[in-house]
């Protein structure tokens, strides 16, 4: 039997070039948006203002994922880099880092979006500050969700996108509740 000190330098470069082999654990993007999950926050969210609850649409998550994978393609891995696809949805991104707890999902995203509740004015439909991602989330004028998903920097930053079908109005006439 090898001396510890061996057994983890054999180990270690065995772990080395079977990564030089067989390349990093390929990402599934579904497994970072988490669909039933993040259509869960989503209704939660909007069923404690009223609104009725969105269904998944796969076509709506398959434009999400295809405008994920052109950022991904593109190299669009800082956050002031991203702009939204101008596509015929209602559109929400969000990114944040591999966590050991907490990782940027679907479900994360939909709860960071959540934070800006308070900066919406119900009575003046207006925002005190950024509010537009979680107007965009309980707009009833949406019927369905889908998202897409993509990471940079090694697997370490994952990108959310999420986009709303149909498009709300988002004018100041228009309450989205």
């Amino acid at each position: 039997m090898l001396p510890f000190r061996y057994s983890f330098v054999v180990l270690t470069l065995l772990s080395v070039l079977l990564t030089l082999a067989y390349g990093l654990p390929r990402v599934r993007p579904i497994k970072d948006v988490q669909p039933k999950k993040t259509l869960k926050v989503h209704n939660q969210i909007r069923a404690a203002v009223g609104v009725a609850p969105l269904k998944w649409n796969r076509t709506v998550a398959a434009y999400a994922q295809k405008f994920a994978n052109r950022q991904a393609k593109a190299g669009v891995c800082d956050y002031s880099s991203m702009r939204h696809s101008d596509g015929p949805y209602g559109e929400n991104i969000a990114a944040g880092w591999v966590q050991p707890e907490d990782q940027m999902s679907g479900p994360i995203a939909a709860k960071y979006w959540l934070t800006e509740k308070p900066n919406y004015d119900y009575a003046t439909n207006k925002c005190k500050d950024v509010c537009g991602h979680y107007t965009q989330m309980v707009a009833n004028q949406s019927f369905s969700l889908g998202c897409g998903s993509f990471r940079c920097h090694e697997n370490e930053l994952i990108y959310i996108v999420c986009n709303y079908y149909p498009m709300p109005v988002g004018d100041e006439n228009t309450r989205p509740y």
